[in-house]
């Protein structure tokens, strides 16, 4: 019955729409903070194709992922939910079943669904591959990356339409070792610290080190990833050059961003997956859609927004469990509310709940909660973008409010939680990316 149904919807939509149903890209760069983006302010030219792609469409410049580190962030994305509801929370959880996904929704209307995944994080363990008809999981090398960006182009390609794609790229997540002429770009004058090579290694010696973020160590390091950061873009700006000239009549809608951010010791981290103080939260975003106008948007969104956003987009039915709001009225410079409660979180540590951190946002204020340590200290992110001091004293109602959705996520946690199977193998290369590492 089921089956009749979505052979239905599908039919409905393909009749009623006909050819003008888009293709959709969603290119997630790993790791991609940005604080360190050109459009974002940051010193180096890193990126100079993201900056002209967002310029001629919708800079989303106040996007913030809804959790620090890859798997939940993406189960999030195409979920509109929280990790704390959605399950994936931890390497050996995956997705609930029973939550409809975003491919799903595009896949049963019609949609020739495809994920290229340069990340074990992301293998079918994890549940985030259903409503992809194809799912590849690629390794973290550059021949891989390569790969990925040509079974992006050749699935969108491909004469049957329409295609969502998720593309899912590593750079410029770690190891921070771009290729030539990228190498040395902005690294060349921190040789004698040659030692600070990029490698996982290296990144992980100077988190436990504790330096400073202005410990020539940590810049080096810094200068290393902007590298990464210029290859990637250079990289994913061709791509996308070239679907926005192809010869099709088919309109394109193309979502630009990152799972999370990077830090670089500015709270005591190397890395993500351990806060969720900006520097691992604040990611670019950037939306094309025809129709749509070139402008810079300052309202706070979530990666939460996305899965409602492409959905309305393209005339779909919701995803009933939505936690993320459409974003179109605000793509299309209508009334949208600035100030509504943004939540985020850290690795939700299963036997260590006194790491698991919260931050909710409302407009300029951020609330940053450690739950099981009944903890809270509220930031007001103009007046103190670093984030360093606690203004609750100062707007006590701001903070009671704020607290009340930390409390409300704390009654949400999912507690029947799915079990992927880990292989001794997954676990391997997820511990030399860092991510089984007890220090975090």
């Amino acid at each position: 019955m089921r089956a009749l149904a979505v052979l239905l919807l599908a039919l409905c939509v393909a009749c009623g729409r006909g050819d003008d149903r888009p293709d959709v890209l969603v290119i997630v760069a790993d790791s991609l903070a940005a604080s360190h983006v050109s459009s974002h302010g940051h010193a180096r030219p890193t990126t100079p194709c993201f900056d002209t792609f967002a310029a001629r469409h919708v800079r989303l410049a106040e996007a913030s992922a809804a959790a620090a580190w890859t798997l939940p962030s993406v189960a999030s994305l195409f979920t509109s939910q929280l990790q704390e509801v959605h399950g994936a929370r931890d390497d050996e959880l995956r997705l609930r079943d029973d939550l409809p996904t975003l491919a799903e929704r595009f896949r049963d209307a019609g949609w020739s669904t495809h994920a290229i995944v340069q990340t074990p994080v992301l293998g079918s363990r994890t549940g985030v591959d259903r409503g992809f008809a194809t799912y590849e999981v690629l390794d973290f090398s550059l021949a891989s990356f390569e790969r990925a960006l040509a079974l992006a182009r050749q699935a969108l390609d491909a004469p049957q339409a329409p295609h969502l794609v998720y593309l899912h790229v590593a750079p410029p997540h770690m190891p921070y070792q771009a290729p030539p002429p990228f190498r040395g770009r902005f690294s060349a004058d921190s040789q004698a610290l040659a030692h600070v090579d990029g490698s996982i290694a290296s990144a992980r010696a100077v988190h436990r080190a504790r330096l400073a973020p202005d410990h020539p160590a940590v810049a080096r390091l810094a200068a290393l990833y902007d590298e990464h950061i210029a290859f990637v873009d250079a990289r994913l700006g061709e791509l996308v050059d070239a679907l926005q000239a192809r010869a099709t009549p088919r309109p394109l809608v193309v979502v630009w961003t990152s799972d999370h951010g990077e830090a670089f010791m500015e709270h005591g981290e190397q890395g993500h997956n351990s806060s969720v103080y900006e520097e691992m939260l604040h990611v670019p975003l950037a939306v094309a859609a025809p129709g749509l106008g070139a402008r810079v948007e300052s309202t706070p969104v979530s990666l939460l927004d996305l899965a409602p956003t492409l959905l309305e987009l393209c005339d779909l039915p919701a995803l009933p469990q939505a936690a993320g709001r459409s974003l179109v009225p605000l793509l299309r410079n209508e009334p949208f509310d600035a100030n509504r409660a943004l939540l985020a979180s850290s690795r939700h540590y299963e036997t260590k709940p006194e790491r698991w951190q919260v931050a909710v946002r409302s407009g300029r204020f951020k609330l940053h909660a450690w739950p099981a340590l009944g903890r809270s200290e509220l930031r007001d992110l103009e007046l103190d973008p670093g984030e360093r001091d606690d203004c609750g004293s100062a707007h006590p109602d701001m903070r009671a409010r704020l607290e009340r959705e930390v409390e409300h996520l704390q009654r949400e946690l999912a507690t029947t939680l799915d079990r992927g199977e880990l292989s001794e193998s997954d676990r391997r290369t997820l511990r030399e990316l860092g991510y089984a590492d007890d220090e975090r």
